[in-house]
């Protein structure tokens, strides 16, 4: 039964009526008969219980979202199975060393969050949580990636894993009746995937009580879903083994262990690296401003790989997006309809091929490779890509760790995943299938 705001109002007059009516019959001295005593009472539970039903349903429709629910009452109420989960793993790294810890604290913290832990699970069992934790988590990143879900995903039982693939085509003949034909021996081939690990940390101050971290857990969990979901994409497009000359910082040499540029080096090169390096003829110097050519030149370097728009993609950096606005054949977002949801991210398409903006496809040089220190970097690159031709594996999904760092006084959320990313030929230096347009000047 569904109860909504107006019948909670009605049942709440009702309530109140039934109230107004007993102090009344109290206030004139009256002394009411015990059955009518009775029979107020009975109805007085009965309202109060439908009130409370329809409070519950009420809190249950504000705080379901994708099919997620949430705590729908007490300290964490309105946080979902992985703000709680942030916040167990960071309290079981306090309980695990509770030095200079209040127990009592402690003891509150965990009755209470088991208490939030058993109203967003109910009807599972407890060996369940971390699982539907980890698909939360996972939801909401590849809902906020815009390159990741251009490409087929596999899921990695072993490391590194081959997909068998079916290469050559069958040969065909002329039939006779009763006489067998000519068979076709097909090549084959495997598509090898080799994960490698993406780790990122969150430092948490010492001194953290449990209300405090309440009021933390959304912003953090919002915090890790964009940067993990960031990062995704940024490798899947600019990844670059060469520590020298890098494709994102050419003309210096950058190592692991720098902030916001070792993750390039993570183990495999990216899209932009096969036209950039591995097969430049798949790269075009257009060297002028934005216009209709542009999207069947590149497409053009795709030969037999570019013939179905249905397989292809266009990515571009910000700047070109809003400069090919002025394009004729640039259908933006209002005129897609229904289309316009085709694939997430997707703001426009030329002749049916989807064009997404993504905010890691940087400005670059004239070159089309970004240099390091951006000083010259005030070119646009449009990247066109068949995304049959290239698989995003996963051999572990985001999982997150917390541990007590006594000597900093902090703890420290560790968030990793491992990732896999490659193409189908395996012959990057004469592959056909992704093109880029660099040198995409300003408007004169």
């Amino acid at each position: 039964m569904n109860i909504g705001t107006q019948d909670l109002e009605v049942i709440k007059g009702e309530v109140a009526g039934i109230r107004e009516f007993y102090q009344s019959r109290m206030d004139a001295e009256i002394p009411p008969l015990r059955e009518e005593v009775q029979r107020i009472s009975s109805q007085l539970g009965r309202m109060q219980e439908s009130s409370k039903e329809g409070q519950k349903r009420s809190i249950l429709a504000k705080y379901v979202d994708r099919g997620r629910p949430r705590v729908p009452f007490g300290k964490y109420e309105g946080l979902d199975m992985l703000d709680l989960a942030c916040v167990r793993s960071l309290l079981t790294s306090q309980m695990r060393q509770p030095m200079g810890l209040n127990p009592r604290m402690l003891e509150e913290w965990q009755t209470n969050l088991k208490a939030a832990m058993d109203s967003t699970t109910a009807g599972s069992g407890d060996e369940l949580v971390p699982t539907q934790e980890a698909a939360a988590l996972w939801l909401d990143v590849n809902l906020e990636t815009l390159v990741a879900p251009l490409f087929s995903r596999t899921e990695m039982p072993s490391d590194p894993f081959d997909i068998p693939l079916q290469l050559g085509d069958v040969s065909w003949y002329p039939g006779t009746e009763n006489a067998a034909v000519t068979g076709s021996a097909l090549a084959t081939a495997k598509q090898t995937l080799t994960s490698y690990e993406l780790v990122g940390t969150v430092p948490w101050s010492l001194s953290l009580d449990e209300d405090s971290v309440v009021a933390m857990a959304p912003e953090v969990r919002s915090s890790l879903v964009r940067n993990a979901a960031e990062v995704i994409d940024d490798v899947l497009l600019n990844a670059d083994t060469t520590a020298t000359n890098n494709i994102n910082a050419d003309g210096a040499t950058i190592s692991k262990s720098d902030a916001g540029k070792g993750h390039w080096l993570l183990g495999f090169d990216g899209l932009l690296h096969l036209p950039l390096v591995d097969n430049t003829g798949q790269g075009n110097d257009h060297n002028a401003s934005t216009s209709d050519s542009m999207f069947n030149e590149i497409r053009g370097k795709l030969g037999k790989h570019g013939v179905r728009p249905s397989e292809l993609a266009y990515i571009m950096d910000v700047d070109t997006y809003i400069r090919s606005l002025g394009i004729t054949n640039f259908r933006t977002l209002d005129k897609l309809g229904p289309n316009a949801t085709l694939l997430q991210g997707q703001l426009a398409a030329v002749e049916g091929i989807p064009v997404l903006v993504s905010e890691q496809m940087k400005a670059a040089d004239a070159d089309g490779k970004v240099t390091s220190g951006g000083n010259t970097n005030s070119t646009g690159r449009l990247l066109i890509v068949n995304r049959t031709q290239w698989r995003v594996g996963f051999r572990r999904e985001l999982t997150i760790e917390t541990e007590r760092d006594i000597q900093k006084r902090q703890n420290v959320m560790v968030v990793s995943m491992r990732i896999a990313f490659a193409e189908r030929t395996g012959t990057r230096s004469s592959a056909t299938h992704t093109g880029l347009q660099y040198n995409i000047t300003a408007a004169p």
